[in-house]
């Protein structure tokens, strides 16, 4: 069993313990004296994280599950009803908000107000125990800044929790700026640094010194990338002045650094083949000893599980819900080919065209082996396959099987639900053994920052500050661990393409293009899906492309950089100002 707190254990324990005086009044606890009691402190802290948005999840049996991903146009949803296909092509206004990938979290805010200014009147409690809570709790409030900021630019700092009688002017807040609010960021991360604990809980989904750092990390290079390429408007409400980016990326450069040299974490490198190193990386978490997770959102299989492998899992491998999560083809495209041979025009992929798979797929960077279903992947010992029919001798053949250039047999064609759509599929964190594949069985933890993702903000940071020995050096040593060749100076493109790889479906994708500016180009358009048949007297396919589910209704305009304010959130404080172009 992993060793994390859940909030379920904890609120076990405490009604366990009521039970032996049927007098005390603990549905009715006051607030002084949760602060008294270390049970009921972890109860209030474990209540905090668990509404949290590490992972998004949301929605009937977790349909959810793919919203960013789908948001950054690396995969779509099966289905075009679901809340993350929608999410792409629906209207964003002041009158629609921000839908499902809104998060102005002054609720949650309030409650860790409460518990920050609460943990430190306690008379129980001794220092340190006060300084592990706060650092934890400091840090949640740091990250939900850092969550609103993205999708918002400046929103209004509250430090203290606000009672019904205070002045107007502090119950209803103007916004910050955005600058302000990095700089808040920062200022609190840099503070709690001196008194979080500096044993590694944040594997096991406990905030500790590293995981602080780590958003630091994180926080600031986004701030150096809105500085570096957005723009200023609103009086500053959003986008940071440009003279500011050295300064941030010199801020994320010094974390990222402080990490790598703590020694305390490494890649993980602990199977010889690299497509299996890489598919377990994400399966051997904290309690296998797994180096590379700095801090991570634990679930438990039935417990506290999820839905990713009966929403993921390929059509044909025990669910009837399945193949959820269509890859675009668009992501294919940023995996080299090992050999270092040129990245394959689309205008080759025509009906006339033969290819290979094995070649086509097999030998590129083996992370998207590791990450993406394409004809005839092994998963679980059996062969998945997206054709959409064989064609022998001229003919088309839709039913039964077909017998290859090699005598073996073959299905004609592929389950349905997989050649209904990109004839490509998400791979990456799904379980690798045989089971049987429920709503909520799923237990992959889901790291919020891991070792791979320092390296890479690193080599940002260190190239925009003319480091090019340091950000190549970083990023060959994600190379060297995936199996690829070493480059000996990188580019801006290398570092971006680099991420999309090492990063695919974690959640970094929409967010980057957004703090890179470059969303209005990549996202403004329709992304491909592929079309395989199979030619067994050739033993090879056609591909031809076709655009994705949400097709040309994947509009990305300038204004959505940053998201709509809500007419609600504004009637109700008629001091916060819309984003620019609502």
């Amino acid at each position: 069993m992993k060793n994390v707190f859940y909030i379920l254990l904890i609120f076990t324990t405490l009604f366990i313990g009521c039970q032996d005086d049927l007098s005390k009044e603990a549905p009715f606890l006051s607030e002084e004296s949760v602060f008294e009691e270390e049970a009921l402190t972890e109860a209030s802290i474990a209540a905090l994280y668990s509404s949290f948005r590490f992972m998004e999840l949301g929605g009937g049996s977790n349909n959810n599950l793919g919203l960013i991903s789908n948001m950054g146009g690396e995969y779509t949803n099966f289905a075009p009803w679901q809340v993350s296909a929608g999410a792409v092509s629906r209207t964003y206004s002041a009158e629609t908000g921000s839908g499902a990938l809104g998060y102005w979290g002054y609720g949650t805010l309030r409650s860790l107000n409460v518990f920050i200014d609460g943990v430190q009147t306690s008379s129980s409690f001794s220092q340190e125990y006060i300084n592990t809570k706060l650092s934890e709790a400091r840090f949640l409030r740091a990250y939900l800044y850092f969550e609103m900021a993205k999708r918002y630019g400046g929103v209004p700092i509250i430090l203290k929790a606000q009672n019904i009688d205070d002045p107007q002017d502090e119950l209803y807040p103007a916004r910050n700026t955005e600058k302000e609010v990095y700089d808040l960021i920062y200022s609190e991360l840099e503070d709690i640094k001196a008194i979080a604990t500096t044993s590694k809980t944040g594997a096991f989904g406990q905030v500790d010194l590293y995981t602080i750092i780590s958003l630091q990390s994180r926080a600031m290079l986004y701030a150096a990338s809105i500085a570096n390429f957005g723009e200023v408007k609103i009086d500053g409400l959003v986008g940071i002045p440009a003279a500011d980016a050295t300064s941030y990326y010199q801020k994320s450069y010094n974390a990222s650094k402080e990490l790598m040299d703590s020694g305390k974490f490494s890649l993980f490198n602990k199977y010889a083949d690299k497509v299996d190193n890489f598919s377990k990386l994400f399966l051997e978490e904290g309690d296998s000893g797994n180096p590379e997770i700095i801090f991570a959102e634990v679930f438990e299989p039935y417990t506290h599980g999820h839905g990713l492998d009966v929403l993921g899992t390929p059509d044909g491998f025990l669910t009837t819900w399945n193949s959820n999560f269509p890859v675009n083809y668009d992501i294919v495209e940023q995996f080299e080919f090992m050999d270092g041979r040129p990245d394959i025009e689309r205008s080759e992929l025509t009906a006339s065209a033969r290819w290979d798979v094995d070649d086509f797929f097999g030998n590129r960077d083996p992370r998207l082996r590791a990450s993406i279903f394409y004809p005839e992947s092994i998963y679980q010992g059996q062969t998945v396959y997206f054709h959409v029919f064989s064609v022998v001798d001229g003919k088309n053949i839709k039913s039964g099987n077909v017998t290859n250039i090699h005598g073996e047999e073959i299905p004609a064609l592929g389950p349905k639900r997989l050649i209904k759509k990109s004839g490509l599929l998400l791979r990456k964190k799904l379980d690798l053994g045989t089971y049987e594949a429920l709503e909520g069985a799923s237990g992959q933890d889901m790291y919020v920052f891991r070792y791979g993702e320092t390296l890479l903000n690193h080599a940002e940071a260190a190239f925009y500050l003319n480091k090019n020995t340091e950000a190549s050096a970083s990023i060959n040593e994600l190379r060297e661990r995936a199996g690829m060749f070493t480059k000996a100076s990188v580019t801006e493109a290398d570092i971006r393409r680099e991420r999309q790889v090492e990063l695919a479906f974690e959640d970094h994708r929409y967010w980057d293009v957004i703090r890179w500016r470059i969303a209005s180009t990549d996202l403004n358009k329709a992304k491909k899906g592929c079309i395989f048949k199979y030619y067994p007297q050739e033993d090879k396919y056609s591909i031809v492309l076709k655009n994705d589910i949400i097709g040309n209704k994947r509009l990305f305009g300038e204004e959505r950089y940053y998201l709509p304010i809500s007419t609600y959130i504004m009637a109700d404080n008629p001091k916060i100002l819309q984003n620019p172009g609502y």
